[in-house]
């Protein structure tokens, strides 16, 4: 071998020493973290098909309840039971969010509003989706006025952090205003039952129950 070729030779170990094992290194981390990232992905997609799996069921035990109907025992223990999974081990999903909207509906229909009360403020809570938020705060806000007259400022304050999308307005103004005449502030609970009567019949909503609220708070005033 000559001296030339014992020198390249020789410079080919350098830049192997030089800059193989770090090339090697940059090929493995990057090995590492498509896979762990596929991994990650593959977890993520396995916890969801599991939550949404256990949430199927609870709509299936609690579909007597969406239609008005009372709820056998059996099947509120596996609402209760269903929700409290999905709240303790997969907290982050929105199914949980949707499992404790359920339940707070089958506690109020077994006239749990404490109950009821404690769910929907965990839904409140986890800061989900805006939608699943505004409809947890109007329902909140409801429960609480059922417990009492007395926590008529305490509504408020809930649907104060409740912004107002366009697909809400009648709603939430709707509450605004059974939380406003509960607190004897008949002239703002007539605006916000006006505001929300607005909004339902800019949205071609048919909301009589409003209609006959204003139409009561005219009479009242009148005979007043």
């Amino acid at each position: 071998m000559s001296r030339t070729d014992e020198e390249e030779v020789e410079q080919l170990k350098n830049l192997w020493q030089d800059y193989g094992k770090p090339v090697i290194a940059g090929v493995v981390i990057t090995l590492v973290a498509v896979f762990g990232y596929k991994a990650y992905k593959q977890n993520q997609y396995e916890t969801s098909a599991a939550a949404s799996q256990l949430y199927q069921s609870l709509l299936d035990a609690s579909a007597s309840a969406a239609q008005g109907q009372s709820l056998t025992e059996q099947q509120k223990s596996t609402v209760q039971h269903v929700a409290e999974t999905l709240k303790a081990d997969y907290s982050g999903s929105r199914y949980a969010a949707y499992a404790m909207l359920q339940q707070a509906r089958v506690q109020v229909q077994s006239n749990d509003l404490d109950g009821a009360r404690a769910s929907l403020q965990w839904v409140v809570d986890q800061n989900t989706n805006q939608e699943t938020e505004l409809l947890a705060r109007t329902r909140l806000a409801r429960v609480m006025l059922g417990q009492s007259a007395d926590n008529a400022q305490a509504a408020l304050d809930v649907l104060a952090a409740a912004s107002s999308e366009a697909g809400f307005v009648a709603t939430i103004e709707a509450v605004r205003g059974d939380a406003l005449l509960a607190k004897g502030d008949r002239d703002s609970a007539r605006a916000a039952y006006q505001k929300a009567l607005d909004a339902a019949q800019a949205n071609g909503e048919a909301r009589p129950l409003l209609q006959f609220k204003l139409d009561d708070l005219a009479v009242k005033t009148t005979e007043g």
